[in-house]
């Protein structure tokens, strides 16, 4: 599939599709054991200005592929338990529970970088699901920045499941972060999305003793805080600190933010950066929790798709 676009337009528009199954196997929904996690990745790049933006499965570049293509990937996927972070680094799960279903404390997990897999009592679990992605320009003749792309009636990131937009408890507590790897090796967490607006305190104890609300992590075994990484949800695109992370769209033409740019990243050439994209449910959300399974639907599939358009760095 080829796009054509106007010089000083957009470099590349690129998809991702994630699909995953939750499944609840106890009575309480901090304890999502899904039986699979699966995602399908696809990316479509568009020529700019002689330069060609591509984005692929893993951390090394495809620079035989000098062309406008459709990619398709696909990863096998694995279950996922509630879980909470503040950096994509460093993860907790819930540990205690007071008056039935209200955390209490808190425990540090080790998972697995590249599956998010952890040990509990001799029984796996998953803290998250992750996709690796490298995206680069195919020649060494331009530089593009990353956005998200604000400009579609789906949304830059949409979460369906059965077609439908997703707006329930779940979506509340669902959380997808975009992080970069640069070529040190550094990983830096860029934003994290949630497909509706979480509000009201989080579920536990002390950060109702604190009266913190909104956007709540894990501080250590036995306290929350409010998150640090930069936040949107559903269409909106602006982050807490005013920062704006979609592109628009003007005619033909595809335009960076005028006001307070974030772009994913930026300055991407010839030699690329790693994309990082993890999903995991919230563990102090108050919208995470239910004291009954009943409702739950044990074959309910998520579908995450996230859109992005490249920009010329020098436009």
């Amino acid at each position: 599939m080829s796009v054509k676009l106007k010089k000083e337009t957009v470099a590349a528009i690129l998809s991702l599709l994630i699909a995953f199954i939750a499944l609840c196997a106890s009575a309480y929904a901090w304890f999502i054991s899904n039986t699979k996690v699966t995602a399908d990745t696809s990316s479509i790049t568009a020529m700019a200005n002689g330069m060609t933006l591509q984005i692929v499965k893993g951390t090394i570049p495809d620079h035989g592929k000098d062309s406008e293509t459709i990619a398709f990937d696909s990863i096998s996927g694995h279950e996922i338990s509630p879980s909470s972070t503040d950096d994509v680094k460093t993860w907790y799960i819930p540990a205690a529970w007071t008056d039935g279903a209200m955390v209490s404390q808190y425990q540090a997990v080790a998972p697995d970088h590249e599956t998010g897999e952890y040990v509990l009592n001799g029984r796996k679990y998953y803290a998250y699901c992750v996709g690796t992605y490298t995206l680069y320009t195919i020649r060494d003749t331009g530089v593009a920045d990353i956005y998200l792309d604000g400009s579609t009636s789906e949304g830059a990131i949409s979460v369906t499941s059965g077609g439908v937009p997703l707006n329930d408890k779940i979506a509340k507590s669902l959380r997808i972060g975009l992080a970069t790897v640069d070529s040190s090796g550094v990983e830096k967490l860029q934003v994290v999305y949630a497909p509706s607006t979480p509000t009201g305190s989080g579920n536990d104890v002390h950060s109702k003793q604190n009266s913190l609300s909104g956007w709540i992590a894990v501080e250590d075994n036995s306290k929350t805080k409010n998150a640090t990484y930069c936040h949107i949800a559903e269409n909106n695109y602006i982050d807490q600190n005013a920062g704006n992370w979609g592109a628009t769209k003007d005619g033909n033409d595809y335009r960076r933010p005028l006001d307070n740019p974030k772009a994913i990243a930026s300055g991407i050439d010839y030699n690329g950066i790693i994309l990082k994209v993890y999903i995991w449910l919230e563990g102090t959300d108050a919208d995470c929790v239910n004291t009954s399974a009943e409702g739950i639907d044990e074959d309910m599939t998520f579908d995450v798709t996230l859109r992005m358009i490249g920009i010329d760095s020098a436009s």
